[in-house]
């Protein structure tokens, strides 16, 4: 019987920490869509592109833009259906 506030309280505070775990995972991923429009080199392939001729095919600022808004979209995904799931129990 005694063990029942314990499991309590451990239950409360893992949920405290999932909730934190989402919240710091969502931000990353905000900051990393800011951080890849400002920074195009840090998008996988185009850094390591050999001929300059195939990075002017390439439009940067589109693929930029894109990634960015996918990686705030998922950021955000994130912390509201934590948010949603938390609420809905």
């Amino acid at each position: 019987m005694k063990t029942e506030p314990f499991r309590n309280w451990f239950l409360q505070n893992i949920t405290n920490v999932i909730g934190l775990i989402h919240l710091i995972s969502g931000l990353i991923f905000i900051a990393l869509g800011f951080l890849k429009r400002v920074y195009p080199g840090m998008i996988s392939g185009y850094n390591t592109m050999l001929a300059e001729k195939k990075k002017k095919n390439i439009d940067i600022e589109g693929i930029s833009r894109y990634i960015r808004d996918v990686m705030i979209l998922l950021g955000l995904a994130i912390i509201l259906l934590y948010l949603v799931f938390r609420w809905s129990g």
